[in-house]
């Protein structure tokens, strides 16, 4: 399913708004998903909530992140990412200056990984709504955040 998809996005320079949650998709599913998202220069909202992508779809989520200039609206909410996976999404928010939404909500992120959120706000010039709740992050994770709203400008 998501690879047939992932290839369909590859070619296609209309589509601008994908809604593929609560489809089952792993990780390997988001590998694809990012292949294609890497080269579509048209799609601006993606939405993979509900599914089972874990760390290492976010991983590759968020690698496609890094060269993708189209996409502003990222749902990953409720897909099972932990703190490492959150580690990569802060890579990805730090180099990438067109995403002005993310959902990260709902996941299993800790407070090492809102730590690591912190660290890509903090450099990040382009988000202006950011999704992180019903994770496990305690005041210590809010904390982390709370510092780095203070340096970000853009966040609403």
């Amino acid at each position: 399913g998501a690879a047939a998809i992932s290839d369909a996005l590859k070619t296609n320079n209309s589509l601008k708004e994908l809604n593929m949650s609560s489809n089952e998709i792993t990780s390997e599913g988001a590998r694809k998903i990012s292949e294609a998202i890497q080269s579509n220069s048209t799609l601006q909202k993606l939405n993979i909530s509900g599914n089972k992508i874990c760390d290492d779809g976010a991983a590759a989520i968020s690698d496609a992140l890094k060269t993708n200039n189209s996409l502003k609206e990222l749902n990953m909410s409720s897909n099972e990412i932990t703190s490492e996976g959150a580690r990569k999404i802060s890579e990805a928010i730090q180099s990438n200056t067109t995403l002005l939404k993310l959902d990260i909500s709902y996941n299993k992120i800790s407070d090492n990984g809102a730590a690591a959120i912190s660290d890509g706000l903090k450099t990040n010039n382009s988000l202006q709504k950011l999704y992180m709740s019903n994770n496990e992050i305690t005041s210590k994770g809010a904390r982390y955040i709370s510092e780095a709203i203070k340096m970000n400008t853009s966040l609403l």
